[in-house]
């Protein structure tokens, strides 16, 4: 689906932070609800400089994050989760 109110569409928000933004909410409904089932997030491919922004929306729901390697073609950076963290 097309941004249409970023910047390069006329719009007024900056396309890479609309874009960031929007793989941040969708990251973070996709933990929330994997979160309530008790279920670990399938691992993937993001945006390096996403990474920092992704672990503190998996910390909040108690997952961990491994970065994993970098796909030279993508410039994407694979990440693996550990499960949740119920505490002592």
């Amino acid at each position: 689906m097309p941004f249409v109110i970023v910047k390069s569409q006329g719009g007024p928000y900056d396309d890479a932070a609309f874009a960031a933004g929007m793989t941040c909410g969708q990251f973070w409904t996709e933990l929330q609800q994997l979160s309530v089932h008790g279920a670990t997030p399938r691992p993937r491919y993001v945006r390096p400089e996403h990474i920092p922004q992704l672990d503190l929306i998996a910390m909040h729901f108690n997952y961990t994050i491994k970065a994993g390697d970098t796909d030279e073609a993508s410039g994407y950076q694979r990440i693996d989760f550990g499960p949740q963290y119920d505490g002592p």
